[in-house]
């Protein structure tokens, strides 16, 4: 027999990955117990039911930094997920952790985020306050226990424990309806936080070139930077798009020789790993990050753009509300389980950027 089986896949986790991975056998099952596939592991399957969602396609027209209509060329939310998740699977295969585990979270890491990016989740959390707010982080939760429902079963895409709560990075606003399993949250497998890491790559190396793109800063002003300048020594070009590339290296090799020398250090303590960079590269990147912040993220352009997008959000979000019939039937159905208001959340925040757009003219 060439062909791998399933059961093939998992005995070589079993003796590949080191001991603080997640195999697929330890994934926590399912909230609705499956046939297990033939071909494919846990999380070799959580991977493709994400891949083939509606809600990762919507990605594709929804802001990173720059709206979906600026440009052909600059980043959206799908070809940041994208990013990520070569990232992600990169470095989790150089660490001897679960690359399928690290892809599938990384797929669906930004599946819960809004039209008009973090702008759009501020303005949904403020219509929202009182009704258990909102964060991309949870929505993404959300989408994929219930929200997504392909199957007809009521459970999403009933993916596996280990990939739902690694959605759960960060805060989660009181009262916000999550699955009972998902609360208290627990820890995170090993896998979750080098997709963490991986996502902060991926956006201040992919921002540092749509930026340039858009002229919202020069390369002369992004010499400035060290992390930039260590690139340029590195790379051994002055290329734009080769300094770039080389931004995004250095951070991925330092994330994995760091953490490789952490995971060494930890292992015979038993205690927790610690998923980071380097002192030096710790401070390069939030150097950078706080220059994205000054001149990209909080530019007139971008602002413009986005605070016009957070208007349309609080107009539709109050057209809706005081009129729950103009919803489509499928969200009204649910109105009666989830209360109006959380419903026309759901609603606008699955929405992309141009839909918004046209939904809420006129109002």
């Amino acid at each position: 027999m060439v062909w791998l089986r399933r059961e093939d896949h998992e005995d070589r986790e079993l003796r590949w990955l080191r001991p603080a991975a997640l195999a697929s056998r330890n994934s926590g099952g399912r909230r609705i117990p499956e046939a297990e596939d033939p071909l494919r592991t846990v999380f070799q399957r959580d991977r493709d039911r994400i891949l083939h969602a509606t809600a990762f396609r919507r990605l594709q027209h929804k802001t990173q930094v720059m709206a979906a209509f600026e440009g052909d060329h600059f980043r959206s939310r799908m070809t940041h997920s994208l990013e990520v998740s070569q990232m992600s699977r990169s470095v989790a295969r150089a660490l001897r952790c679960n690359d399928d585990l690290a892809e599938a979270i990384a797929l669906a890491h930004d599946l819960g985020h809004p039209p008009f990016g973090h702008v759009g989740e501020e303005a949904l959390d403020q219509a929202m306050h009182g009704h258990g707010g909102f964060r991309h982080n949870a929505q993404g939760a959300r989408i994929v226990d219930y929200l997504e429902d392909r199957y007809g079963h009521g459970h999403g895409l009933n993916l596996t424990l280990a990939v739902r709560r690694s959605l759960l990075k960060g805060r989660i606003p009181a009262g916000f309806p999550l699955s009972s399993d998902l609360l208290p949250k627990a820890e995170v497998p090993l896998e979750a936080h080098l997709v963490d890491l991986c996502d902060k790559i991926a956006y201040l190396s992919h921002d540092l070139d749509d930026g340039l793109r858009a002229g919202l800063f020069t390369e002369a002003e992004a010499g400035e930077l060290r992390l930039w300048q260590l690139a340029a020594t590195s790379a051994d070009s002055s290329n734009r798009q080769r300094i770039v590339s080389e931004v995004a290296s250095l951070l991925i090799h330092d994330l994995v020789e760091t953490t490789d020398a952490a995971l060494a250090s930890t292992a015979a303590a038993k205690t927790p790993p610690r998923v980071q960079h380097s002192g030096p590269h710790t401070v390069m990147a939030q150097e950078l990050l706080e220059f994205l912040r000054l001149r990209y993220y909080r530019a007139e352009r971008v602002l413009t753009v986005m605070n016009e997008g957070a208007a349309r959000i609080h107009r539709l979000f109050a057209a809706l509300l005081a009129d729950p019939l103009q919803l489509p039937e499928g969200a009204r159905r649910r109105i009666d389980t989830d209360g109006p208001e959380r419903t026309i959340c759901d609603y606008i925040a699955g929405m992309t950027d141009r839909f918004l757009q046209r939904a809420s003219d006129g109002l």
